[in-house]
């Protein structure tokens, strides 16, 4: 009989040595093909042929070839990135590629490597050995390398960026000036402060890939790749998005999106922020009296432009009023103002601004209606007529005012009149003068250019006041 045990013992035999070359092929790779061995070999190269004398050309020769990392407790990181970039600090190697080449603009004497490390900055898996690792973007891993082109982003970590030398962080400092400019505040939080109708945009530069919908993202599955697509085309990457395309140029879009990635809720230890930063932080724990003018351009004007108009926006479909419109203030006072301004409009765009809604404060709401009424006083108005018909009123409405309003007043291209903010702060007096006399530079016309007298005003008001269904 063959011994059944002699074919278990040469798979053991060949398995066993295919291990062992497997192992000994690690070992090379490890020991003596690895990319950083290479790198370094190369820097001792260029270290000889710069060396003006011996001494100097005995010292490279002795260069050691050996992994090299910083370490840096503060921030919980580990860098091994000074393996292959050995020549960052050194200004002979100005004139190398990568990755021997000095890191530009001698930041370096500001940002000690032994101190800061590299990922702090430009992200990445600082313990790889390999470039491509490294780089990580189809890697598990959070926060891949950043492009050279959006490093800026980091500088609002330590930094205020409007108070570095003009052109330290030119880049970041234009997209902080675009948000204000494309009126992002009027849907995004910052801070506690903003609109409501886009998700609050505090930590969005921590946010990782797997955050976001990259359904319709073509290309690179990068967050900075995201953004930048959104910006170009917000509906295309999120369907059914809300978000106007903000009409950048390359050069801007590339800015919004480093502004972006700027916006990181880190906990960096006192001693790594600068003091133009802890500057910044007491300004906003110190603020200025309030501008009304500067509060509407950063919260209202991209819905209401100037507000002298009534304009039709195409993305939601509807008028947007004329706040601003000397007609609507002068029959306005300032607690009715006031009231829309801290309550907005439930059901509708028109968002509450109020402290627990918008973050604005008291002072800052006041401020705004200010702003708003300019130098136009509330009007003395006429009492608004009474004992009107809600069924006369019902028919009135249905035939001049629904088109716009809605069969219910809740609004279809124009403000809608059943609205519980609406309902609570306009006065009978306000919408009686409204209807009769309308709105200047607007689409709500005259009524008593039409012949509606006081009956069918008293009967409109009846029917605004309790004929719509609850």
């Amino acid at each position: 009989m063959s011994d059944p045990s002699r074919a278990y013992k040469w798979i053991l035999l060949i398995s066993s040595l295919v291990t062992l070359g497997f192992l000994l092929a690690a070992a090379a790779r490890e020991n003596v093909t690895a990319e950083w061995r290479h790198v370094q070999k190369d820097y001792q190269r260029i270290l000889l042929a710069k060396a003006g004398d011996a001494t100097s050309r005995r010292v490279a020769g002795q260069f050691p070839v050996e992994i090299r990392q910083v370490t840096v407790p503060a921030l919980n990181t580990v860098d091994r990135c000074v393996s292959c970039h050995l020549g960052i600090d050194d200004p002979r190697m100005k004139d190398q590629p990568e990755p021997h080449r000095a890191h530009p603009k001698e930041l370096l004497k500001i940002h000690r490597t032994e101190k800061f490390g590299c990922t702090v900055c430009h992200q990445g898996q600082g313990a790889a050995l390999t470039f491509h690792e490294a780089k990580a973007e189809d890697y598990f891993w959070d926060y891949p390398l950043l492009p050279a082109s959006l490093t800026e982003a980091s500088c609002n970590s330590c930094h205020d960026p409007r108070a570095l030398p003009r052109g330290a962080a030119a880049k970041l400092v234009r997209g902080m000036e675009l948000f204000d400019e494309k009126g992002c505040w009027a849907c995004h939080k910052l801070d506690g402060k903003g609109g409501q109708l886009g998700p609050a945009l505090d930590n969005v530069g921590l946010k990782t890939k797997h955050q976001f919908i990259r359904a319709n993202l073509k290309g690179s599955q990068t967050v900075w790749h995201w953004l930048s697509q959104h910006f170009r085309d917000p509906m295309g990457i999120v369907p059914g998005s809300r978000m106007p395309a903000p009409a950048l140029t390359p050069v801007e879009n590339e800015a919004l999106t480093v502004y972006m990635l700027s916006l990181r809720k880190r906990s960096l230890p006192e001693e790594y922020l600068a003091p133009d930063k802890i500057e910044q932080k007491y300004a906003r724990l110190h603020p200025p009296a309030p501008n009304g003018e500067a509060l509407y351009k950063q919260y209202c004007a991209s819905c209401h432009d100037t507000g002298l108009y009534t304009r039709w926006d195409k993305n939601f479909q509807r008028f947007v009023p004329a706040i601003r419109n000397p007609s609507f203030v002068r029959t306005e006072d300032d607690e009715c103002l006031l009231a829309n301004v801290e309550e907005g409009r439930p059901g509708t765009f028109m968002p509450a601004w109020g402290p627990k809604a918008g973050g604005l404060s008291k002072p800052e709401m006041e401020a705004l209606v200010a702003y708003l009424r300019g130098a136009v006083k509330p009007a003395e108005l006429a009492a608004a007529p009474a004992g009107g018909s809600v069924e006369r009123g019902r028919t009135l409405f249905g035939r001049n005012c629904a088109g716009c309003h809605g069969a219910q007043g809740q609004g279809l291209i124009a403000p809608a009149l059943a609205n519980p903010v609406f309902q609570k702060a306009a006065t009978d007096a306000f919408i009686a003068e409204t209807i009769r006399s309308g709105r200047e530079n607007t689409p709500m016309p005259a009524f008593a250019r039409a012949g509606f007298g006081q009956a069918e005003i008293a009967d409109l008001i009846a029917h605004i006041r309790k004929g719509f269904t609850k």
